[in-house]
């Protein structure tokens, strides 16, 4: 048994408090978003305050950033990416590089500026109970929780109850999957795939929202599930993904929850093993005709919350992460990527109901936007009918993303 004093809670709180307030001040934007903390090196702090505001006063360092930014090649870094640029600069030079590159990619940053204009509106709209968003009427929203949602509901919010009530107070049918809260991801995958079914004869288009763990669970449902069995599936918004597992499981991490918990299911968390986990996301393959959303934090060690601080120091050695999952695992290629700066796996909770009424607002607001420009393709074959089949072939898939 544990035995746990105030005076030792207190011991750990004030140490984990100062590790927090250790490091570089620093403040500046990147992508739009304005972000003041602490980060872990003077590259970090310089590549902020100077590079990224196109004060270039470090010839020797401008020039290794500037041969970062050669090397990526226009594409977002993978994981060995970060993992070597934390090595050459540092973990946090990593993870704001990565939002600094997520940022660039035009589709990202037009759902960026989208989101942020929907979220300024709902945060002053919301509290007056009276918000009705447009077109939510003609959507069905599945929210599928996420792991231990039955035994540590209130403290990390994975049961997703507080989006769910905030989406049905808007106006959108909302519908709750009841997964095995500790069950493996294969195994809750049919469960998912079941209730996507369920929804097909609604009428509505159907948008899925999952968080962590079950962001894995969904993707293996709709690859499951095919083209012909997900036509009425318009979005995933994918919350702070667990796709490619995470490295708590490698390094025995998960049994501390334990304590706090109960006993686990094994099974459930050798399905998140970062070797079994990877194998199965190079398997997915989610219809092109589902816009997929991936949405997530991007922390600097100055902003990890008190409970994400131990995991987040632990796994610095894979390089930058959110105290529970590395931060490249957590998007799905071909779609859009929305990430929050200075936000940790658990700061995900805060603000939740604005978030994602915000979120769907953008959502719906991209689809539309994908309608109109597909109906202009209908509309221009009508008019100039193509002379090959190459060319018929061409327009006869409605695109899955593109900018508005």
């Amino acid at each position: 048994m544990y035995n746990i004093t105030w005076r030792n809670f207190l011991s750990v709180l004030m140490a984990t408090s100062l590790l927090g307030c250790a490091g570089l001040p620093v403040s500046g934007t990147i992508g739009g978003q304005t972000i003041e903390t602490r980060v872990d090196s003077e590259v970090a702090r310089y590549y902020v305050a100077n590079y990224l505001a196109g004060r270039h006063t470090d010839p020797l360092l401008d020039t290794r950033i500037d041969r970062a930014y050669e090397q990526g090649n226009g594409s977002l870094p993978n994981r060995a990416d970060l993992q070597k640029l934390s090595a050459d600069f540092s973990v946090d030079f990593a993870a704001l590089y990565l939002a600094d590159r997520i940022a660039r990619v035009p589709a990202n940053a037009w759902f960026q500026s989208a989101f942020r204009q929907a979220y300024e509106y709902t945060r002053k709209a919301f509290p007056q109970g009276r918000m009705q968003v447009p077109g939510a009427a003609d959507y069905d929203v599945l929210i599928v929780p996420t792991y231990l949602y039955k035994r540590f509901p209130v403290f990390t919010g994975a049961d997703l109850a507080v989006p769910r009530e905030a989406l049905h107070k808007v106006g959108f049918h909302c519908y709750f999957v009841e997964t095995v809260d500790d069950g493996p991801v294969e195994s809750n995958a049919e469960i998912i795939m079941a209730a996507i079914r369920a929804r097909a004869t609604s009428g509505r288009r159907l948008i899925v929202v999952s968080a962590s763990k079950s962001g894995a669970e969904v993707a293996l449902a709709l690859s499951r599930l095919g083209g012909a069995n997900t036509r009425h599936v318009a979005a995933w918004i994918n919350a702070v993904g667990a796709l490619q597992g995470t490295p708590t499981v490698d390094d025995g991490l998960l049994p501390d929850f334990e304590f706090l918990v109960g006993k686990l299911n094994p099974a459930g968390g050798e399905s998140m093993a970062t070797g079994r986990s990877r194998q199965r996301f190079d398997s997915f393959n989610i219809p092109p005709t589902v816009f997929v959303v991936n949405y997530f934090g991007i922390p600097t060690s100055g902003n990890i919350s008190f409970f994400g601080r131990k995991v987040y120091s632990a796994l610095r050695k894979y390089g930058p992460n959110d105290g529970v999952l590395l931060l490249p695992d957590m998007i799905f290629p071909g779609g859009v990527t929305l990430a929050r700066l200075g936000t940790d796996h658990m700061h995900m909770n805060e603000h939740l109901d604005i978030a994602t009424v915000a979120l769907a607002m953008t959502v719906i607001e991209w689809l539309k936007a994908q309608d109109d420009i597909w109906r202009v393709q209908v509309n221009e074959v009508t008019q100039h009918p193509p002379h090959t089949a190459e060319e018929s072939n061409e327009i006869s898939t409605k695109p899955a993303v593109a900018s508005p």
